[in-house]
């Protein structure tokens, strides 16, 4: 082992999973962003620029956002227009998509996964952004890894380390 000279640093140290090479299941391809809960209300919160910031991040990554909510279209399309205007979010699912409005429906999963479907990715692929329990339940119900957004901060590298981490703990 060598002497290091003064004011020279070590390399920082990576934990096992961040060596791990990975393999094309682990590719995180989209991020399903929960309009209802992850998202802020516009008329109320403002629009958030940490969200701007980590749609960016997520946009130049190459890494596809969708959303998906419990609203109508309309309402969500003009709340994803204020927020990240056009070109930014590759699919909106809505309740509007769904065959009945049925909250079990809801429930179940089944907007992550026409979400999915329209993306033409598995679960596997991807990562949902939740702001609430009963979400992060949802999205499980889908099979989706899920991330709970308090204030923390968003990028393309924390989300791709978050959907990682979480197939790691599922394959242990």
């Amino acid at each position: 082992m060598g002497v290091r000279a003064k004011g020279q640093t070590r390399g920082a140290r990576s934990f096992w999973w961040d060596r791990e090479t990975p393999t094309e299941a682990d590719v995180l391809r989209a991020v399903i962003f929960d309009a209802d809960t992850a998202l802020p209300d516009v008329e109320h919160d403002g629009p958030g620029t940490d969200l701007v910031d980590a749609v960016m991040s997520l946009f130049v990554a190459g890494i596809w956002v969708s959303v998906v909510s419990t609203r109508p279209r309309a309402e969500v399309k003009t709340q994803v227009r204020q927020l990240l205007g056009d070109g930014l979010v590759e699919t909106i699912v809505t309740i509007d998509d769904l065959p009945e409005p049925d909250t079990a429906l809801v429930r179940s999963g089944e907007l992550y996964r026409l979400a999915l479907w329209e993306l033409g990715i598995t679960p596997r692929a991807a990562l949902a952004v939740t702001g609430s329990g009963c979400a992060l339940r949802t999205s499980a119900a889908a099979g989706l890894p899920a991330v709970f957004v308090d204030n923390s901060l968003l990028s393309a590298a924390s989300c791709q380390q978050a959907h990682r981490r979480w197939w790691i703990r599922q394959a242990a």
